[in-house]
């Protein structure tokens, strides 16, 4: 009869002991931050709980699996209604197609998934939309003249919108000007977009790069906008300091029949007017860009995001929203924005993996 040993428990014990000390040795940065990790490890704990909760992979569990699709189907529908009012009304609001990636996420059984990757980042964005609105009013000055000195020197003399609106602009809304306003309008739609492709065909793979990562340079623009307001063309020229600068995407919205999102466009009480350096526009393309280019994301998707910038640059300039130095400004701020995200990434390693 063979003699079974068995393995002494202590080992285990021994092994988790200095993991279960390292609260009370941490940094003194680690007991600082403990009060605020702690509702966001409970949130990560709670959200983990829901993918359990809501994605219940039982195949034998048909009636649940059958109630999610049906619900995914009527959320859709409402999803497209409010896409179609809001259209009818001339406005522009992201909640049906958040609504509509929440119906997809239901319908493929990962409701709970969905909520516990997109929670966290939606709460980082509101809380940077809170902060960007609560920022008192420095009384700085607004900067018109760089720009324009740097953009003379880039088109030798001429500046870029200027020569851009004398050829191609004819004092119409045509095909050139409704692909600058869906360019245009792509700044609030094409990043979210990306990021649920990502999530939804590609397992993730740079969906918290991606998000974080226009987190980080939005903030970086932020600041910049607050400490150097910059004024954009069309701005300038209505103070007379540049030749006249048509209001291309104003005069289409109405042209269009948005006569809401028209009404807000140039004024200042609608949204910040004075930060046109770094263009945002341009950043945001081109962190997705790095993304793609990092988690080896299809050729096809690399390409179609580097035509949307290209387009989105043309439309910024041609319709007098930025100078092309705004654009090129805002290319560098996403390249240090994505620096700054992996600085933060390999920190938070190391601390991870003393």
């Amino acid at each position: 009869m063979r003699r079974v040993v068995r393995a002494p428990m202590v080992s285990s014990v021994t092994t988790h002991e200095p993991s279960n000390r390292q609260p009370a040795t941490g940094s003194l940065t680690g007991r600082a931050l403990a009060p605020v990790a702690w509702p966001v490890r409970r949130l990560v704990a709670a959200l983990d709980g829901l993918v359990v909760t809501l994605d219940d992979p039982s195949p034998s569990n048909t009636g649940a699996l059958r109630l999610r699709q049906g619900s995914a189907l009527l959320l859709i529908v409402f999803a497209g209604l409010l896409l179609v009012q809001s259209a009818l009304h001339g406005k522009l609001s992201p909640i049906g197609f958040i609504l509509g990636m929440l119906a997809f996420a239901l319908y493929t059984n990962r409701g709970g998934r969905f909520l516990r990757d997109w929670v966290p980042v939606a709460l980082a964005f509101v809380a940077y939309g809170v902060t960007a609105h609560a920022v008192p009013d420095l009384g700085l000055g607004i900067h018109f003249t760089p720009q324009i000195d740097a953009e003379q020197a880039l088109g030798l003399g001429s500046l870029p919108t200027i020569w851009l609106q004398e050829h191609l602009y004819h004092g119409t809304t045509g095909v050139l000007e409704v692909f600058s306003i869906a360019m245009y309008i792509s700044h609030f739609l094409a990043p979210l977009l990306l990021a649920f492709l990502i999530w939804a065909f590609w397992q993730g793979r740079g969906f918290r790069d991606l998000l974080y990562g226009i987190l980080i340079v939005s903030l970086l623009g932020e600041i910049t906008f607050v400490l150097a307001p910059t004024a954009p063309p069309w701005l300038a020229a209505d103070h007379g300091l540049i030749p006249p600068v048509h209001h291309v995407i104003k005069q289409g919205l109405y042209d269009l029949g948005l006569t809401d999102l028209a009404a807000r466009k140039d004024e200042p009480g609608s949204y910040n007017i004075v930060a046109a350096l770094p263009s945002l526009h341009a950043a945001w393309p081109v962190m997705g860009l790095l993304v793609i280019r990092k988690h080896r994301l299809p050729r096809w998707l690399f390409v179609s995001q580097a035509l949307l910038l290209l387009g989105v640059v043309f439309a910024i300039v041609y319709t007098g929203e930025h100078y092309f130095v705004d654009a090129v400004v805002g290319c560098a701020y996403a390249f240090g924005a994505w620096w700054l995200l992996h600085a933060i990434l390999r920190t938070g390693r190391r601390h991870q993996n003393p």
